[in-house]
């Protein structure tokens, strides 16, 4: 990976054409450069469209495994669509940073993964005979988290559901619809993406025209995906509203991620491992290449107010969380009721990894924070 990066040390007064930014470091008398191209080529071609074509592969699944169960209600066939709700649900955490362009657009993330889920609004739902998932009042009244109230529900029996779905009721049609918008908007996005299928947003997201750092630029768009789905999308809305963080200590376990299938704290782990390879440049297959951690260290970045490197805390403070996790036992909602201090520490972690990539990774890379 390190043969990749062109380093070049230059006088203060020596010119030459490219893109470079002069930043302290260790000789604050040198300009340090960073291939900026290869950066992102390897981030879109290594993280991003894997990841999207992935999440489309376990939507259409997920798809195929409620048509079968529609079709054939039966104990296995339930087993399987369970399965594939979560596998779809997993995937989807390595696509949370990248909303922008193709997704933000499509709106992805309102069409995936909007919890917790609206009880009250699905249950109106039920008992319609016309359901518009793009209504307002459908926000949250769709994608995983509806079908995880759906399948998931510990208060109905697994019996009285494969009896509902064997009557033919309005619940087929909703979880088909449910699953066809998530595997049709999962789909839309990777298809833009992926030149190998007519995607063009890859060489948009790759060209010289989107490099440096301005608002818009590439890795301004990364930097800002980052941020603000750790910060939105993770610290407050897995860990922080359900323990209270924004309701005067009001918790809601009933909040959480996956709150049905139990499995919260195993989708945040992904999310969370998602971030560990985009900052390393690594692929989830393994493929090794430029990463933030390599542009920090070029850049000489240091943690404000010491001498550590940048690069350094970040992967701390990400081995941190993924620490705490591993000694908790999901699901979440069941730590918030009886083990409130860890989840507690939990937040407290996340959001001193937030304010790390808010506050200081974006500083040190030129990059303005925009949302």
């Amino acid at each position: 990976m390190k043969s990749k990066i062109k380093i070049y040390f230059l006088g203060m007064f020596f010119l030459i054409s490219g893109v470079s930014c002069h930043e302290r470091g260790p000789d604050p008398s040198l300009f340090r450069f960073f291939d900026q191209k290869g950066f992102v080529e390897n981030i879109g071609k290594n993280l991003i469209i894997p990841s999207y074509k992935d999440l489309t592969e376990k939507s259409m699944a997920l798809d195929t495994a409620l048509t079968r169960l529609v079709e054939q209600p039966g104990k296995n066939n339930l087993l399987v669509a369970r399965q594939s709700l979560k596998d779809a649900w997993l995937s989807w955490q390595y696509c949370l940073p990248f909303e922008f362009g193709p997704s933000e657009l499509r709106g992805l993330k309102a069409d995936l993964n909007s919890f917790p889920a609206n009880t009250t609004q699905i249950e109106a739902n039920l008992k319609s005979t016309s359901i518009d998932l793009n209504l307002p009042e459908n926000s949250h009244a769709k994608g995983f988290a509806t079908l995880d109230y759906l399948l998931n529900n510990k208060s109905i029996t697994d019996e009285k559901l494969l009896a509902t779905i064997e009557k033919k009721t309005a619940l087929n049609g909703y979880m088909l619809g449910v699953a066809d918008q998530i595997s049709l908007s999962s789909n839309l996005v990777y298809r833009s993406w992926d030149p190998a299928i007519g995607g063009v947003y890859y060489v948009f997201f790759t060209d010289d025209d989107a490099l440096g750092v301005k608002e818009g630029s590439s890795v301004s768009d990364l930097v800002n995906g980052l941020a603000k789905s750790l910060e939105l999308a993770v610290t407050k809305a897995k860990v922080g509203i359900p323990i209270g963080d924004y309701s005067g200590g009001l918790a809601a376990p009933e909040a959480t991620e996956g709150h049905y299938g139990g499995y919260s704290l195993e989708l945040l782990k992904a999310s969370i491992e998602a971030y560990q390879l985009i900052f390393t440049g690594t692929s989830r297959s393994g493929v090794d290449g430029l990463g933030f951690d390599e542009y920090l260290n070029i850049k000489g970045a240091r943690l404000s107010g010491t001498d550590q490197q940048l690069s350094e805390a970040l992967a701390s403070g990400m081995d941190s969380v993924l620490t705490t996790l591993q000694l908790m036992t999901d699901p979440l909602s069941d730590q918030i009721v009886n083990n409130l201090p860890a989840v507690q520490e939990l937040n407290n972690q996340l959001k001193a990894l937030s304010y790390l990539l808010k506050e200081e990774m974006a500083p040190a890379l030129r990059v303005e924070i925009t949302y």
